[in-house]
């Protein structure tokens, strides 16, 4: 069985790694300004993804308008000429 006071040590540990105020992570620390560039270059990656999303789905949207505009015109053709 282990000892409970290890165990609490442990959670302790944790907890107060864990427990990190604005100042702590604003601070011009080595460490700080790594994860800061890290969240920066994240989010660019993130908007950049969701523009390309963004811009093929609006590139599928127009070919599905263009394909249906001459689905239409081919089946007024044809049932002109019925």
């Amino acid at each position: 069985m282990q000892n409970p006071k290890k165990d609490d040590l442990k959670t302790s540990e944790k907890g107060a790694e864990n427990n990190r105020q604005w100042g702590e992570i604003l601070d011009p620390d080595t460490d700080s300004i790594f994860t800061i560039g890290l969240t920066g270059v994240l989010t660019w990656a993130s908007v950049q993804v969701l523009w390309q999303l963004l811009v093929i789905s609006l590139a599928i949207f127009v070919a599905a308008l263009k394909y249906s505009f001459i689905a239409t015109l081919l089946i007024s053709i044809l049932i002109t000429l019925l």
